[in-house]
């Protein structure tokens, strides 16, 4: 409640925060030249860019190492002998679709990279739900 007997709004509480600060906050700033202000932004923005350039980075070759994880657990399965005549083909699929997650190291342009990923990933988990499903 305030003083005038009506509830605080959220509004109240932000114009309460900058009272600490002085009433002419914006005449205080200081005055930065267009050139300097640009130059900034473009920095900014180039920043911004290499961050999105290594996160997507990162995000696909951790996605294209699950598959090749998932087509060596499924060549270990093979030579031990877990394999059957029903599951075989599972495991074949899976193993396909990490050879398809290690050509993704090997393809440049980002467009094609892209299709190969989407395909190794879509043939690991295709081969997965394979073996679950007919052990």
């Amino acid at each position: 409640m305030t003083e005038g007997g009506g509830s605080v709004t959220v509004i109240d509480i932000f114009c309460g925060m900058s009272r600490g600060r002085g009433a002419d906050n914006r005449s205080n700033r200081r005055q930065v030249a267009e050139r300097e202000r640009a130059a900034a932004v473009e920095d900014y923005r180039e920043s911004v860019g290499r961050l999105r350039h290594t996160a997507y980075r990162n995000m696909r070759q951790t996605v294209a190492f699950a598959t090749i994880f998932v087509a060596v657990v499924s060549t270990w399965m093979l030579f031990i002998g877990q394999a059957t005549p029903t599951t075989f083909p599972w495991f074949a699929v899976a193993i396909l679709g990490g050879a398809f997650g290690l050509a993704t190291h090997f393809v440049r342009r980002s467009r094609p990279r892209r299709y190969v990923l989407v395909v190794a990933v879509v043939l690991a988990v295709v081969g997965v739900t394979g073996m679950f499903l007919t052990s």
